[in-house]
């Protein structure tokens, strides 16, 4: 009896036992879960405060603006950066690129002519991050084909021609030579001039005179013109006390000079004793009368040029 009693009590016993190991393991497992979910949800929140910080030191990465005006025959460049301008560069056609420091301002306005005819231009603006935006555009300005005026001036006398060249728009140079020599070329000297004009001499026999004349636009003219070289005699009367003194010259001789003195004649030519055709100065001398002296002289050179004088003179004792 009692060793049955004694087996029961050890059977009760290891129930027990087992009864608890199993509460034990229930235990561990919980908190072992629990611990589990507690770290997942402190990586969630983790990851969610990093991404949330991230998130929040991101800076939106924007580019350089452009506009572009037209205004007659100019176009004016506007450029923006909220982060400041390094470089703004343009280019017609393709010509070489022209660039333009801008040292972080972030805005900035240029002007531009409008080259004639059509011309692409492209515009490309970097700011300090090397952020970049580049627009093309295509514009046409009428081109300006006026050319310059010339006119040839013979009648300053003295083997000289005066060339005078004009342009409204400014002229920049004119250049002549003779025949077939190397041309000389005067230049402008003013910045706008609109009238050039200068004075040669005028080559002796039968030669051919070619000008250019060209403006500030670099449209030009031209002309040739035959010219036969040759001089007008010079004449000068001078009133001396009672005398009037006449003085003709001419570098290559005289072949006939009349004088109409108080309506008088006297003539010099081949016929006139002391003749000579070759003498480059002729003088004479006429006593005035009283009151007033009328004077006339006809004077023909070698080359058959002629000059003639008129004038009056009152002479008082």
């Amino acid at each position: 009896m009692n060793q049955i009693l004694l087996t029961s009590n050890q059977y009760n016993k290891k129930k027990n036992n087992k009864s608890n190991s199993a509460d034990t393991k229930k235990v561990i497992m919980f908190f072992g879960l629990a611990i589990i979910i507690f770290a997942i949800i402190i990586i969630a929140l983790y990851g969610y405060k990093l991404h949330k910080n991230n998130k929040e030191e991101e800076i939106p990465i924007t580019k350089p603006e452009i506009q572009i005006e037209e205004l007659e025959n100019n176009i004016k460049i506007i450029a923006n950066s909220t982060v400041g301008i390094n470089t703004i560069t343009y280019k017609w056609n393709e010509e070489e690129p022209q660039e333009m420091q801008m040292n972080g301002r972030t805005s900035n306005e240029e002007s531009l002519e409008i080259p004639e005819g059509e011309s692409t231009l492209t515009i490309t603006v970097t700011d300090l991050n090397g952020e970049q935006t580049q627009t093309t555009k295509t514009f046409y300005r009428q081109e300006n084909t006026e050319k310059p005026t010339i006119e040839l001036d013979e009648t300053i006398g003295n083997g000289k021609l005066k060339i005078s060249a004009s342009d409204n728009n400014g002229i920049k140079s004119i250049s002549y030579s003779w025949n077939d020599e190397e041309p000389t070329t005067i230049e402008a000297t003013e910045e706008g001039q609109t009238l050039l004009e200068t004075e040669i001499d005028i080559k002796r026999g039968k030669n051919t005179l070619k000008v250019t004349a060209v403006n500030v636009l670099d449209n030009e003219e031209k002309t040739e013109k035959i010219f036969e070289g040759v001089n007008k005699p010079i004449i000068s009367v001078v009133k001396d006390g009672n005398k009037l003194i006449m003085k003709m010259t001419h570098d290559m001789g005289f072949k006939k000079i009349e004088f109409l003195v108080n309506d008088v004649t006297y003539i010099y030519d081949e016929n006139f004793s002391g003749y000579d055709s070759t003498k480059a100065e002729i003088e004479y001398q006429f006593n005035l009368k009283e009151g007033e002296n009328t004077v006339i002289i006809i004077a023909t050179s070698m080359e058959n040029t002629e000059e003639i004088y008129r004038g009056k003179c009152t002479y008082n004792p």
